[in-house]
C-alpha cells in the first residue's frame, strides 16, 4: 500500500489511440497498479486502440460530451471522481485538465497534476485553446514538464500562472526494448523484404506520418546525403498517417529518384525488429517534446540524429550518442547523418547511456515520489 490518504488516483486523458502520451499513461497506470494503488482511467472519447496494453484489472470510465458545447461533462467527471473517493487527479495535457478542473474551481480538497506532452502549438486555434485551458492553473496544482526546454518555452508562451512545478523525463522499459528480448529475426530476410542490401546503412524514422514530423525534410536530406557525401544509405519510415499526405511523400520520393532507397512500412505492432536492422535513428520534427521513439532507438544502441526542438539537447551527448540538426534544414540533417554514420557506430555504450538516464524504472520512481509527497 501507499502513504496516500486514499490509494485511488484518477488519470484523465482524451482517449487511448496510438501515441506517445497514451503509451506514457499506460506505463504509469500499470506501474501504480502493480505497487498497490488503485488507478482509474477516465477517457473523454471512445478511441481505445491501446486499451489492450492496460492492465485488465484497471477500470476505464468513458465520460463524453453530449454535444460540442456540453460543459456538463465537467460536472459528470467530478461526480464520478467524488463518488469513488478520489482526491488526486492526474491529467494528461491541457484539454483534459481544463474539462476536469472546471467543476473543481472552488474545491480545494482535490489535488491536481497536469502532465504536458506537447510543446509548440501546431495552429493558432490550438494556441488559443491552450491559453484558455492554462487559466485554470492554481498555486496548488502541480505541472509536470518532460524537460527543461519545454518548461521554459511553455511558461513564456502561455504566461502560465504560478504553480508547483517539477521535471520528469520520459522513460521506457529496458527489458522490453532490448535486442536480446526480440524474437530471433532473420536479419537478411527482413532487409530483403524491403529490398535493402545487407551492406547498406539504414536510417530509421519511427513516427506518426504527419507534417510536424518533417518526413519531407528527411527525404530531401537523403538526396543530399547521396549527392554531396556519396553516401548511399537507405531511409526506413515506420509509421502511418493521412493517406493523402503519405501519397504526397511517395510522390516526393519518386520525383527525387529515390524509389530504391526510401521504404514505408506502415503501422507496426512491434517496432523492435526494425531497430535491429538499422544503423542510425532520426527524427526530423518541427515540433517534439521528449521522444519515446528516440529512447527506444538508444536502448538498441543506435546513435540518434534529432532536430533541435523540445528536449533534444537534454536527450543526447553530441559526438557520443548523437547529433543535433537545425529545424526545417535538410542540409543540416544530412550533415548530422553523415557525421554519425562515419564516426558514431551502433554500440553498447549508447545503450548504457540510456540505462543510466532514461529507463521506465527511474521514471516510475520519480512519479511515486511526486504523488506521495504532494
Amino acid at each position: 500500500m501507499t502513504n496516500l490518504s486514499s490509494n485511488r488516483i484518477a488519470f484523465v486523458i482524451n482517449g487511448l489511440p496510438v501515441g506517445g502520451a497514451e503509451k506514457f499513461l499506460i506505463s504509469i497506470v500499470n506501474h501504480f497498479y502493480s505497487i498497490g494503488y488503485e488507478p482509474i482511467v477516465i477517457t473523454l472519447n471512445d478511441q481505445k486502440q491501446l486499451i489492450h496494453e492496460l492492465n485488465s484489472h484497471v477500470h476505464v470510465e468513458t465520460i463524453k460530451k453530449k454535444s460540442r458545447f456540453d460543459l456538463t461533462v465537467s460536472f459528470r467527471i467530478k461526480h464520478f471522481i467524488k463518488s469513488n473517493g478520489i482526491n488526486k487527479v492526474f491529467c494528461i495535457n491541457a484539454y483534459p485538465f481544463f474539462m476536469t478542473k472546471l467543476a473543481f474551481v472552488f474545491d480545494y480538497r482535490t489535488q491536481f497534476y497536469i502532465s504536458l506532452h506537447s510543446t509548440i502549438p501546431n495552429s493558432t486555434n490550438i494556441f488559443i485553446k491552450n491559453l484558455f485551458c492554462y487559466r485554470l492553473v492554481t498555486k496548488r496544482d502541480v505541472i509536470v514538464y518532460l524537460c527543461k526546454n519545454q518548461q521554459s518555452y511553455l511558461q513564456k508562451k502561455y504566461l502560465i500562472p504560478k504553480s508547483k512545478v517539477c521535471i520528469i523525463n520520459n522513460g521506457i522499459d529496458k527489458d522490453y526494448f532490448n535486442e536480446n528480448a526480440v524474437c530471433e529475426t532473420n536479419y537478411s530476410s527482413l532487409r530483403a523484404s524491403y529490398d535493402i542490401p545487407n551492406d547498406a546503412n539504414v536510417i530509421i524514422n519511427v513516427a506518426r506520418v504527419s507534417r510536424e514530423k518533417g518526413h519531407s525534410y528527411a527525404i530531401e536530406a537523403l538526396g543530399i546525403l547521396h549527392k554531396k557525401y556519396n553516401n548511399k544509405s537507405h531511409l526506413l519510415f515506420v509509421g502511418d498517417g493521412n493517406t493523402n499526405y503519405v501519397s504526397s511523400l511517395k510522390q516526393q520520393v519518386y520525383n527525387s529518384k529515390l524509389n530504391n532507397y526510401v521504404h514505408f512500412t506502415s503501422v507496426q505492432s512491434d517496432v523492435r525488429k526494425f531497430y535491429t536492422i538499422s544503423d542510425l535513428f532520426t527524427l526530423t520534427s518541427t515540433s517534439e517534446t521528449f521522444s519515446l521513439a528516440a529512447l527506444e532507438a538508444m536502448a538498441f544502441g543506435l546513435p540518434v540524429s534529432l532536430t533541435d526542438v523540445g528536449g533534444a539537447r537534454e536527450m543526447i551527448i553530441e559526438g557520443k550518442t548523437g547529433e543535433l540538426a537545425n529545424v526545417n534544414d535538410a542540409w543540416s540533417i544530412a550533415k548530422s547523418w553523415n557525421k554519425l554514420i562515419t564516426n558514431n557506430k551502433k554500440g553498447k555504450h549508447i545503450r548504457q547511456y540510456f540505462l543510466d538516464n532514461f529507463t521506465s524504472d527511474k521514471m516510475h520512481l520519480n512519479y511515486e515520489k511526486l504523488l506521495i509527497n504532494n
